[in-house]
């Protein structure tokens, strides 16, 4: 899902480069690959495989980013007593465009008696907009929503920004702009 919201986010040009990108080079590396697994140990109670998890890539950048975004995550969702982490990812089809989003989310917490499931955003460019938090929202609430899943609310927490976004953000024009996007990538991909 991140991929697919950093896409949206670029202009045309950004966008068609990494498309390009994605189509030569199938898979991808996910460069904060640690973060999701150290977010997920960090909930199930495993601090010690959380430093060997964010100290284990190779790459300098990369364990230095990685450890910003999890000491993001654990500053503003740390202390929570009710963290699960979560791990059912499902995979959203757009047949008309050729195209799919695989969503993620890391954890899940209650709070006030509501049960509240979260992904993360980690990148520093582009910046997470309001708009595109909400169509995360959106697409998470799409596939969960005959899923277990699916009785809880939906969060993008943007680690960067330090912003919280919700389902309160999808407002009528989300699931244009959604559509929007998976059209014109859809289309690019296969002029591609």
């Amino acid at each position: 899902m991140n991929t697919f919201i950093i896409i949206c986010l670029l202009d045309t040009g950004g966008r068609i480069a990494e498309i390009q990108k994605r189509l030569h080079s199938p898979g991808g590396y996910d460069f904060y690959k640690p973060l999701q697994k150290a977010v997920r140990a960090h909930c199930d109670g495993d601090h010690e495989e959380v430093e060997s998890i964010l100290a284990a890539p190779a790459n300098d950048a990369e364990r230095h980013n990685n450890k910003i975004a999890f000491d993001a995550f654990k500053a503003k969702f740390g202390s929570n007593k009710t963290l699960e982490s979560v791990l059912e990812p499902k995979k959203l089809e757009f047949p008309d465009a050729g195209i799919s989003v695989t969503t993620s989310p890391l954890f899940e917490l209650t709070k006030s008696g509501t049960r509240q499931i979260y992904s993360l955003w980690p990148t520093k460019n582009p910046d997470l907009t309001q708009r595109y938090g909400a169509v995360a929202c959106h697409l998470m609430r799409t596939a969960y929503s005959s899923a277990s899943l699916g009785n809880g609310a939906f969060f993008f927490a943007d680690l960067v920004g330090n912003r919280v976004y919700s389902e309160k953000q999808i407002n009528e024009n989300t699931d244009l702009i959604l559509k929007a996007d998976i059209a014109s990538i859809g289309r690019l991909s296969r002029e591609l």
